[in-house]
């Protein structure tokens, strides 16, 4: 990371699979003068898709997910999407400036076998 800029991660990379999850200031993501409180305030899901997904991707499927929890209803952007031969399903949220996000891959010719459980990896992120 650049320096003055914060991003954890975790990665696990099990053959040609790999799950990961990533915390960034949401800022980085979008500009704005405001600490960012829900994911809402990066935009639709539609324009979030831009921040989320790279240009070019296929996306199967994109939509939001509400989860009620100890602050009240957490909103969740979810995305499956192909890229560069990869099937990818990704799930972000945001939470006190920080835009949190679970991402499992595959090569699209293992997604078949592995997707129901890389999707399920991606989709059990939950912020409490």
């Amino acid at each position: 990371p650049r320096s003055g800029r914060t991003q954890l991660g975790s990665h696990l990379q099990i053959g040609s699979e790999l799950v990961s999850v990533v915390i960034k200031p949401s800022n980085q993501l979008k500009i704005t003068f405001l600490e960012a409180k829900d994911i809402t305030e990066l935009g639709t899901l539609k324009e979030a898709s831009k921040l989320f997904v790279p240009g070019g991707a296929k996306i199967y499927s994109a939509r939001t997910i509400k989860v009620k929890d100890q602050e009240g209803i957490r909103t969740y952007y979810f995305y499956e999407f192909r890229f560069d031969r990869q099937h990818v399903a990704l799930m972000a949220t945001v939470d006190s400036g920080k835009t949190y996000i679970a991402a499992a891959t595959a090569p699209e010719t293992r997604w078949e076998t592995d997707g129901v459980t890389l999707r399920s990896a991606a989709v059990s992120m939950s912020l409490t």
